[in-house]
């Protein structure tokens, strides 16, 4: 006869049920108050997102992707070519999870379920400028405009969205700002913090100005910043990754000339460091420079400007990044590629997603050269963006 297995409450907590996807966990959290104190208590909370981030049982990665959409499907070219121009309420900001299988046998990315579409709430859900400007364990953060202050919070895979409370900063009369943010978390005080810079539009003229909002206490507290420089605002400029967020920067030594590099934020230490980057980037030469990560490190990828040109990218590295002895060399050059316009984010090291000149998402196989379309569009091109994420419970509304 065979022996009956009974499992103990401590294993299937550990074991089973923090394996399990956060649309389940919701509804499980439902059932009774024990499993509502057990899902959302610090201990589990951190179990599943490291059996998330860690889990090797899985073939799949998410990726997200912002997107603008138009709610009418109906409309003329010449219609759509006016929406486009404006701030319509005739388009909507998506946040768009999918997942990709990240096996090595086949001919490109396979996928395993249809595209789960979350809607950014007004207002922010109208700006077409909406960006994300970071993500970390499953929380992704968004900004508006560089002009603007407004921010917010939200995690996707539990529908759940957080505007962020008003800038603490008091700004001189007169005196117009663009604002560059950052986003991660701070492993020694265990909390969510977003960075936010503020620049002076009349360069030099007004020192640059920084603030910290941590999400345990809700609340923005003013930093010191002791640099003018300047952070571009192009695609992919931007990206936290292990403790640190990071932006491409320049500063304009002469007129024609910039020195580019990268500022990075420690949040956890919370001061600004500079890293060299290639030194034939110290040019204005018409090209973008984006941040991705390959490779378990940060790594740059340079192409050429302009909509409609075949592009090249480069993608370059160096060994231990940011240890002050940085050499960069070149990994890779793609193309050039007819029809591409963006590059968004590696999600596997051969497979780059791009944007194509019609706004579709593609996954570019460096190693066969072929591309795989897949199911995101977007009203246009240069307004789909994507992040590898992370599925998780962590609540935005959470307190410390």
């Amino acid at each position: 006869m065979a022996k009956s297995c009974i499992l103990s409450e401590e294993m299937v907590t550990t074991q089973i049920v923090s394996r399990l996807p956060p649309k389940s966990l919701m509804r499980f959290k439902c059932v009774c108050k024990l499993w509502y104190k057990v899902i959302g208590s610090p201990s589990f909370l951190t179990m599943h997102l490291s059996n998330s981030m860690h889990n090797k049982f899985s073939s799949f990665i998410s990726i997200v992707f912002k997107r603008t959409i138009l709610k009418d499907n109906n409309l003329t070219e010449e219609e759509i070519y006016h929406v486009l121009r404006d701030s319509s309420d005739r388009k909507q900001v998506l946040l768009s999870l999918l997942n990709l299988c990240n096996n090595t046998v086949g001919d490109g990315p396979h996928l395993q379920s249809v595209v789960e579409d979350f809607t950014v709430p007004p207002p922010m859900g109208l700006a077409f400028t909406l960006q994300i400007v970071g993500h970390c364990d499953g929380i992704i953060c968004l900004s508006t405009h560089a002009g603007s202050d407004r921010a917010a919070l939200c995690n996707p895979s539990i529908k759940e969205f957080k505007f962020l409370p008003k800038s603490c900063l008091i700004h001189p009369p007169n005196v117009a700002y663009v604002y560059h943010v950052g986003f991660g978390y701070d492993s020694k005080a265990k909390d969510y913090k977003l960075v936010r810079i503020a620049l002076s539009i009349s360069y030099g003229e007004h020192p640059t100005r920084g603030e910290i909002y941590s999400l345990g206490s809700n609340s923005w507290r003013e930093i010191k910043t002791d640099f003018r420089t300047r952070v571009y605002s192009t695609p992919g400029s931007g990206l936290y990754f292990k403790g640190n967020y990071y932006w491409y920067a320049f500063k304009q030594e002469e007129p024609e000339y910039h020195k580019e590099f990268i500022l990075s934020f420690d949040m956890s230490d919370e001061l600004f460091h500079h890293t060299s980057v290639p030194d034939s980037f110290h040019v204005t030469d018409g090209c973008y420079r984006s941040l991705v990560v390959l490779r378990e490190s940060i790594a740059l990828l340079s192409y050429e400007a302009g909509y409609g040109v075949p592009k090249t990218f480069e993608v370059w590295g160096t060994e231990g990044f940011g240890a002050g002895k940085d050499v960069w060399t070149k990994y890779v050059t793609i193309g050039p590629l007819e029809g591409i316009e963006i590059p968004l984010v590696f999600w596997k090291s051969d497979e780059l997603l791009v944007v194509t000149n019609n706004a579709s998402a593609v996954s570019y196989n460096l190693c066969t050269q072929t591309s795989k379309y897949l199911p995101i569009n977007g009203a246009e091109a240069s307004d789909i963006k994507a992040v590898v994420y992370v599925n998780s419970i962590v609540s935005v509304n959470r307190r410390q």
